[in-house]
């Protein structure tokens, strides 16, 4: 069964709600964790696009998200 993909929102606040209903629970394996701020950073991006008014705001938030992975990735590495 195949799973629809939500639907790219068209405002930073819609990107946010959005992902915080997909947020994993804090004792998700680090994994999903990494899964899933590569894919906010990969939405926050596409509303940089879409919602000019916010699109700062919207790129410094994918770029955070992308330091949360590689922060992830880095400890994994460590271990």
């Amino acid at each position: 069964m195949s799973r629809k993909a939500d639907p790219v929102p068209a405002t930073l606040v819609e990107a946010t709600e959005q992902l915080q209903r997909k947020r994993p629970k804090l004792d998700a394996e680090p994994g999903t964790w990494i899964a899933f701020h590569r894919r906010c950073a990969e939405v926050y991006s596409q509303v940089a696009r879409i919602d000019l008014s916010h699109r700062h705001e919207a790129l410094a938030f994918a770029a955070q998200e992308l330091r949360q992975a590689r922060g992830i990735e880095d400890r994994l590495a460590e271990s």
